[in-house]
């Protein structure tokens, strides 16, 4: 390592999150991260003070990284906002396998950091109470959960039109489940 390089933490997670992405969360430990970095065991323990620190620290990363995603779909429009986190979430998955499986697969994360937002969109658009809101996203989020394993495994397993119309079928029908009295919204379009 020249010795005028100093390892910055955002340097460390940058290639930490990318030794993730590429070898999955069993491939990350000091020796892997000084050898992306090119240089030794020391600068990461100075940094981040054990592994523990470091998988702190990834994790806040991961999350970041979680959230731009959700954000990109929020942005592109043409689509509800509940939806747009549904497909965000299983963007994620798609796009980054490693970091999604240390986030949501590992027990290491936390619940989704979006849920207080989601119901509340619920709430909002398509005029749920609050507890109706939670039940209903409970269970659509075991089938987002079993969509984004899905891609986090295989990528090209689904394209993005036939994940969103998977989720469309899903929500309607959870939707008349939930509200089997209430018009059918879609029906119209």
């Amino acid at each position: 390592m020249p010795k005028n390089r100093r390892i910055t933490e955002e340097m460390a997670l940058k290639a930490a999150a990318e030794i993730v992405r590429q070898g999955g969360v069993e491939a990350l430990n000091v020796r892997s991260l000084a050898a992306m970095l090119d240089c030794s065991t020391q600068p990461i323990y100075s940094l981040f003070g054990s592994m523990e620190g470091l998988w702190r620290a990834l994790l806040g990363e991961a999350k970041a990284q979680y959230r731009r995603h959700i954000d990109e779909y929020l942005k592109r429009g043409g689509r509800s906002n509940y939806e747009a986190y549904g497909m965000g979430f299983v963007g994620f998955a798609r796009e980054e396998q490693g970091l999604f499986r240390y986030l949501f697969l590992t027990g290491k994360g936390t619940p989704d950091p979006f849920l207080d937002d989601i119901e509340s969109e619920m709430m909002t658009l398509y005029y749920m109470p609050q507890e109706t809101a939670a039940a209903f996203h409970a269970d659509m989020a075991v089938f987002s959960f079993g969509l984004a394993v899905l891609v986090s495994k295989q990528a090209d397993a689904l394209t993005e039109e036939q994940i969103s119309e998977a989720f469309k079928r899903q929500f309607y029908a959870l939707y008349a489940f939930y509200f089997p009295n209430r018009e059918r919204f879609w029906e119209k379009e």
